[in-house]
C-alpha cells in the first residue's frame, strides 16, 4: 500500500507526522516501511484566515493536492492538519481514494480510553473552534469539548504562529498554568488538537493526560498497512 500525505500545514508539522510513522512502524529493514509520498504543498493559503473570514480559499491548492497524490497511485491520504479538516467534505469529492479523518480517527481512541464524563479539553487553532469540527463530531461519540475564552483562544494562536517559525520558547510551567485556569480534574484529558501543538507537547511532555490527534492518526496508518498483509 501508498500512503499519500497532504502536508505543508505546516511543514515542520508535515516532517514530525513522517517521523511518527516511520517510528510507530515495526521494522528491521527499509523495505517493511510504509511507501509514502508527501506533497508537502506550502502554497495552500491559511486554514483559519479563511474560516475567520478574512483570508483566501485553501480549498482549491488542497483538491490539487488530492488529485495530484491520487494520480501517483496513494491508495490511502492522511491530513496532518486540524484545522484542514472543516473542508472534509468538499475534499472526498474530488478523489476515489480514501481520506482518513484524523477528528473521528481521535474521537474513537478517547472513547476507548474515556473517563466517566467524556469531557476534553480542546487546544486548536481559532478556525478550529470555530469550525466546530471537534465540537461536533465528539459529540456523536459521546464524548464533551472544554473550550477556551476568546481571550485565551488567541493566545493558544499566538503559540502555534510562533511554533509555525520555529520558536518553541514556551515553558512547560506557562502550559500548565495556562490549562489549569480551565480543568481542575485531573482525569479530564487536553487534545492536541493543532499539529503545531503537537509538537509542543511532544517537547514539553505535560503531567496531565493528553491526546495528540498526529500521533493518533500515524497509528491507524501504519495499522492499515499491517492489515493487508
Amino acid at each position: 500500500m501508498i500512503l499519500g500525505i497532504l502536508g505543508g500545514m505546516g511543514p515542520m508539522a508535515t516532517c514530525q507526522f513522517f517521523k511518527y510513522i516511520i517510528e510507530l512502524t515495526k521494522a528491521e529493514k527499509d523495505q517493511e516501511h510504509l511507501h509514502i509520498i508527501i506533497d508537502n504543498n506550502t502554497n495552500i493559503p491559511d486554514r483559519t484566515a479563511y474560516i475567520l473570514g478574512r483570508g483566501e480559499d485553501p480549498r482549491l491548492e488542497m483538491i490539487r493536492s488530492v488529485v495530484k497524490l491520487e494520480s501517483m497511485g496513494v491508495d490511502y491520504i492522511a491530513i496532518p492538519c486540524n484545522t484542514a479538516h472543516f473542508f472534509y467534505e468538499d475534499l472526498i469529492k474530488y478523489t476515489k481514494v480514501q481520506i482518513l479523518n484524523m477528528i473521528e480517527e481521535t474521537a474513537r481512541h478517547v472513547v476507548i480510553d474515556k473517563e466517566e464524563n467524556g469531557d476534553c479539553f480542546l487546544l486548536s487553532t481559532e478556525g478550529t473552534y470555530e469550525s466546530k469540527i471537534y465540537q461536533s463530531t465528539f459529540k456523536s461519540f459521546g464524548l464533551n469539548i472544554i473550550e477556551p475564552s476568546q481571550k485565551d483562544k488567541k493566545v493558544i494562536m499566538q503559540w502555534i504562529y510562533r511554533i509555525k517559525s520555529s520558536d518553541f520558547d514556551i515553558s512547560l510551567e506557562e502550559f500548565e498554568t495556562f490549562v489549569n485556569r480551565y480543568i481542575k480534574d485531573e482525569n479530564i484529558p487536553i487534545i492536541a488538537g493543532c499539529t503545531e501543538l503537537s509538537l509542543l507537547v511532544d517537547r514539553l511532555k505535560p503531567k496531565r493526560k493528553y491526546y495528540d490527534p498526529m500521533v493518533i492518526l500515524a497509528k491507524r496508518c501504519v495499522e492499515l498497512k499491517e492489515q493487508v498483509k
